[in-house]
């Protein structure tokens, strides 16, 4: 009787990659269309693209990035035993994984510098312009630190995707979760600076908490940053690297794309307006008695979110470039292309 095969045939033919290549594909997809609305938007409608619109943009791009490496890997036997896997193959899967963290960190960074600017937008109080201003420089110094111990977690590089080559690796799995717990930290602050922000207008609770689910969007890939910790577990215990890695690829994949989407959803009220115009064509606007007299002059505008902040440091919200005299109400009122309505907002 011969020695059995030390593993199966559906061991070794067993592929989660197709699965994950679905997602790895189908979110940048999505993404990028929600950016080119955001783009049609700030552009052609709005005509006032800003450096959020841009870090988006490029922050889209480093995700697809992140994909095409993705795919690499799956192409080279991510979701695959790693037993079934020539040397060259599990090779190539590792140089691939080593340039997607690379264009992972690059994306993440720029989504929230993005988010950021979209506050300093609408931010009046100078401490927290100030809070904002620090997270920027946190976030900017974080993705050079991130980028630096990735390159050199081997030396000599090569030892990364080749085992065989003498040389020294940090602990691989330390890292991975010491930068994702400072990321999470990262989406914490980027989840609170609005309660800060709104601490400024005149509004009603209604109308505040709509605002804050507006302005916490972009926080919303935290929830995805945190899911993505228990993959980075999985991984860090591994020894199938190449079967267990598909969790992570799609996690990370959702949590860039999804920061991406819900980070540009607030910027497509004017092209909403113009495709929905009853539904969307409101002006929502601040009394210029209740903000000290405010004249149309002193506001310096973007025009297509509902906040902006005048020269003097008090806020605006609107949807339109339109003050509208005859609205003088102690807090918030709507009105719509024909008139007054007496409807509040929500």
């Amino acid at each position: 009787m011969g020695t059995p095969p030390p593993f199966s045939q559906d061991y070794l033919s067993a592929n989660k990659g197709p699965q994950a290549l679905s997602i790895i594909i189908a979110f940048p997809i999505i993404a990028a269309f929600v950016v080119s609305l955001r783009m049609i938007t700030r552009i052609k409608i709005v005509n006032n693209p800003s450096h959020d619109d841009w870090t988006m943009l490029g922050a889209l791009i480093f995700s697809i990035a992140t994909a095409i490496c993705q795919g690499f890997q799956v192409k080279n036997g991510m979701g695959r035993h790693v037993q079934s896997l020539t040397m060259e193959q599990g090779i190539n899967s590792l140089k691939a994984l080593f340039a997607s963290i690379m264009m992972y960190n690059f994306s993440l960074t720029l989504i929230k510098v993005s988010i950021i600017f979209q506050y300093l937008r609408i931010a009046a109080n100078s401490y927290v312009r100030l809070a904002c201003h620090i997270l920027m420089a946190f976030i900017l110094l974080n993705c050079t630190q991130t980028f630096l111990t990735a390159v050199f977690s081997c030396v000599p590089v090569p030892k990364f995707w080749d085992d065989r080559i003498v040389g020294t690796c940090v602990n691989k799995p330390a890292l991975w979760f010491a930068n994702a717990g400072i990321n999470i930290v990262q989406d914490i602050w980027l989840i609170v600076l609005p309660f800060f922000i709104l601490k400024k207008l005149i509004l009603r609770t209604r109308e505040k908490v709509v605002l804050m689910i507006i302005l916490g969007l972009g926080g919303f890939a935290s929830v995805a940053s945190i899911l993505r910790l228990q993959a980075l577990y999985v991984v860090s215990k591994s020894h199938d690297i190449t079967w267990d890695n598909p969790g992570t690829a799609t996690w990370s994949t959702i949590e860039l794309n999804v920061g991406i989407i819900c980070a540009s959803l607030p910027t497509l009220r004017a092209l909403l307006s113009k495709i929905f115009p009853q539904i969307f064509k409101s002006t929502l606007q601040a009394p210029r008695d209740g903000y000290h007299g405010a004249s149309r002059r002193n506001v310096r505008h973007t025009t297509d979110t509902d906040l902006d902040m005048e020269e003097h440091g008090n806020i605006v919200i609107k949807t339109d470039i339109i003050l509208d005299e005859r609205t003088r109400y102690p807090s918030l009122s709507t009105t719509s292309s024909e008139g007054p309505q007496n409807k509040p907002w929500g």
